[in-house]
């Protein structure tokens, strides 16, 4: 039975309809088991043998029903938590992680060194004032793509806010996060970007920086944003690790433009 149901905090999901039969049988046979055993224990013999089928009859016509509707509004509800779960653990227009669900996914990893990039669309701001918002989202979606089909499935994409995403790598030293870095950057360059009619390439800054444990996580997504904040400032549509003694002149007005 449990391989059959997923009951997850004291919630019994049922997944699709061959789930709901299931169900709709299950309960039917325990209730069915019980009104016989009762009967047993309550009835003088004579009297069982006369009304046993006719009572077995009758509460299974009675539970099939009843179970079988309770199941499928199980199943409304399965449907609608799973939506809510995606909801809250995937950015609803990229298709990316929330900043609740990269954290989640954080704390479930190993204390083991990691590396971050932060990724920030170049000239995003001039995309959604010469083409509108819709052409701004068609990038941010396909900036956003192309982030997750040339990373790892283990590696977590997360959009914090506006243009800007953060990919979390693990089990990599920090050169191997600026080739990973590198390989995205020169990705995002090749693919066309198109916005009524107009082809146009999209570009992005990358800041590299590592964390030797989680609890430095925050810390070096700011140096990976620092890094990737310089890379602007120097000409955009480039990688740079961050450097204590470059980034640390980089105010957050310039960070701004």
């Amino acid at each position: 039975m449990r391989n059959r149901f997923e009951l997850t905090k004291m919630q019994l999901r049922l997944k699709n309809q061959n789930e709901v039969r299931l169900f709709s049988a299950a309960i039917t046979v325990t209730a069915l088991s019980f009104s016989i055993l009762l009967q047993f224990f309550m009835l003088p013999a004579a009297i069982l043998d006369q009304v046993l089928f006719t009572s077995s009859v009758i509460t299974i016509m009675v539970m099939t029903p009843i179970t079988y509707f309770v199941g499928l509004k199980i199943q409304d509800v399965s449907d609608l938590t799973v939506q809510l779960e995606h909801a809250v653990n995937h950015d609803t227009l990229t298709g990316t992680c929330t900043r609740l669900s990269f954290y989640r996914r954080l704390s479930e990893m190993d204390d083991l060194p990691l590396v971050i990039i932060a990724a920030d669309i170049d000239h995003f701001k001039k995309i959604n004032d010469k083409y509108g918002h819709k052409a701004g989202d068609g990038a941010l979606k396909q900036f956003a793509n192309t982030l997750s089909r040339n990373s790892r499935e283990e590696d977590v994409i997360a959009r914090f806010g506006g243009e800007e995403f953060v990919v979390l790598l693990q089990g990599m030293s920090l050169e191997d996060g600026v080739v990973t870095a590198q390989r995205l950057c020169d990705q995002v360059r090749k693919k066309v970007f198109i916005a009524e009619g107009q082809q146009m390439r999209l570009t992005a800054s990358f800041g590299v920086a590592e964390a030797s444990s989680i609890s430095e996580v925050d810390y070096a997504i700011h140096q990976a944003d620092l890094a990737a904040y310089r890379a602007k400032r120097d000409g955009r549509d480039r990688v740079y690790t961050y450097n204590p003694e470059l980034d640390k002149d980089i105010t957050w007005a310039e960070t701004a433009t």
